[in-house]
This record gives structure tokens, sequence and C-alpha cells, in this order.
């Protein structure tokens, strides 16, 4: 369900295969993404051209991204967002702490 790419000192962690980020695949999302951060100490930027749906378990993924990005002092960024997703970030006010590619 994901794909990472490493360039330096960033990794672009992509969802894939889906179009849903759902709590029976939240999982491995939050796994690649924390460890990217934590033990790698890498900037991370979710790219999520393909998801159509999130529900409220991968919001708390991408929370949890925020939160860890901000006490290792890297960066987190999600690029690509559908409109849906945008909208439902916008509607909760999480695009605002959060950076987002437009």
């Amino acid at each position: 369900m994901v794909d990472i790419k490493t360039e330096g000192n960033e990794a672009v962690i992509s969802v894939i295969n889906t179009d849903r980020i759902t709590v029976s695949n939240a999982s491995e999302l939050k796994s690649s993404m924390l460890d990217a951060i934590n033990e790698k100490k890498l900037n991370v930027i979710i790219d999520l051209g393909s998801i159509r749906y999130i529900d409220s378990t991968a919001i708390s993924v991408l929370i949890s991204g925020v939160k860890a990005s901000r006490i290792n002092g890297s960066s987190f960024k999600l690029r690509n967002l559908q409109p849906e997703v945008m909208r439902l970030l916008s509607l909760m006010k999480i695009d605002q702490i959060m950076d987002i590619e437009k």
C-alpha cells in the first residue's frame, strides 16, 4: 500500500493500490511514516494523489506524523490532495496545522 522514495534527507511516501485510507489499512502508512521520521530523521512528504476517502483513523495517522516531525525537528507535508480529502481536512480545520502543497 505504500511506496517510499528517499532522496537526501527527504522521504516521499505514496499511498498506492487503493483510493481509501481507513482503519483497515492505515497501520502500514503509520509505520512507514514514523520510521522515516523517528528512526531515519527524514523530512516526510505524504503523496495522497490516489486517495479519495480518509476516515478518522487516517486523520489520526496524519496528525501523529505532524507531532513526530515537530518533536524531531523535521518537516511534514501532504501532497496531491484530491478535492474530497481537502474538503474534509478544511472542514475539520486540520489544514491549518499541516503543510499542504497545492
